[in-house]
């Protein structure tokens, strides 16, 4: 007996592990950029008709892209779907790409465990100053924790697909390696 009984047939990602997460942060990122859309038009539409610009539009705006930025730098690298991840390996095959996913995942871990523990420290700095942004008075700990929390998932991702990547290389498992 199949254990994918009960889901729908039209859906071949939901069998697979964070299919769901993976779902719910696309649309996630999705509203995201709609509001910064809508934050958008209502600040120009406001500017050239009433002669107004709403105080704070473009700081949520960046704001919001910083953390739309981050959260889909995080979610691209476990898909293996950004294009220095993913555009070499596609003309390898077999151990050879999984060799190359390891070199890629231990220069994420260095390169972003370096800009994680950077971006701690930056943030402590700010925060024992208080500084806040200038249009919305919000703590800028806010706006750099998309630093912090991105290059950390980063990491994290970077060591978890190690993991499984130098498993499968040791297991000679080339059959489902990501992104083939």
């Amino acid at each position: 007996m199949s254990e994918n009984v009960n889901l729908p047939a039209e859906d071949p990602g939901a069998a697979r592990p964070g299919a769901k997460v993976q779902a719910w942060l696309q649309n996630l990122l999705g509203l995201g950029l709609l509001v910064v859309v809508a934050v958008n038009v209502g600040n120009a539409g406001s500017r050239y008709l009433f002669g107004v610009s709403p105080v704070g539009a473009d700081e949520l705006m960046v704001f919001l892209v910083i953390w739309v930025v981050m959260i889909g730098a995080v979610l691209s690298f476990f898909l293996r779907t950004h294009i220095s991840v993913n555009l070499l390996p596609l003309y390898l095959k077999g151990r050879a790409r999984l060799a190359l996913y390891l070199v890629h995942d231990a220069a994420a871990v260095l390169a972003c465990g370096y800009a994680t523990w950077a971006s701690w420290l930056f943030i402590g700095r700010i925060a024992s100053i208080g500084v806040t942004s200038m249009g919305l008075g919000v703590p800028m700990t806010v706006p750099h924790a998309a630093l912090l929390c991105g290059f950390a998932g980063l990491t994290l991702g970077g060591v978890v697909m190690f993991a499984l990547d130098l498993v499968r290389l040791l297991r000679n498992d080339t059959g489902s390696e990501a992104g083939a």
